[in-house]
Formats: C-alpha cells, sequence, structure tokens
C-alpha cells in the first residue's frame, strides 16, 4: 500500500470517516482497501486496491455490494461535511 490518505475523524459522529493511514487495511479477498468508516450497518469506506484510481466506494456487507460514493479522498471528506451522502 503506497496510497496516502488525508486522515478524517468527525468528532459529531466519532466516526473515522477516514482512518489514519496505519489504521487502513485490506479487505478478506484482497481486492479492497478499508479507508474508513461512516458508523452505520458495517458500512466501510474503500478503495480498489489493484488500481491506482482515487474514487471511494461505501460498501455495504448485508448486500455484499460497493457503490461509489466520491471521486476521491477529498470529495469523500468535503461531502460528508455537507451532509450529502446518504447511505
Amino acid at each position: 500500500m503506497n496510497r496516502l490518505f488525508p486522515t478524517y475523524h468527525c468528532k459529531e459522529a466519532s466516526v473515522d470517516v477516514i482512518l489514519p493511514t496505519k489504521d487502513i487495511k485490506p479487505d478478506e479477498s484482497n481486492q479492497w482497501l478499508i479507508i474508513g468508516y461512516p458508523g452505520v450497518d458495517g458500512i466501510e469506506f474503500r478503495v480498489k486496491l489493484d488500481k491506482q484510481e482515487s474514487a471511494i466506494y461505501a460498501f455495504y456487507p448485508i448486500d455484499d455490494e460497493h457503490i461509489k460514493i466520491a471521486n476521491s479522498p477529498n470529495d469523500l471528506i468535503q461531502k460528508w461535511m455537507a451532509k450529502e451522502l446518504i447511505l
């Protein structure tokens, strides 16, 4: 993992929207990096591990589904702060 992500902790929700680099890890399939959490229903924020794409996806474990929610980590932070994300 050679990508750097800006860390963002939401004090209001008490969640790490984007984790500190030391806590970012691959998922069990080794196809995605888990980079953060919105704090609901086990949803994770992820990026594709095998591509240099910076798009952020929400992973919904109940449906085993990835949905693109932001174009980059900074876009995710901006959308989070503006309360534009519907998960």
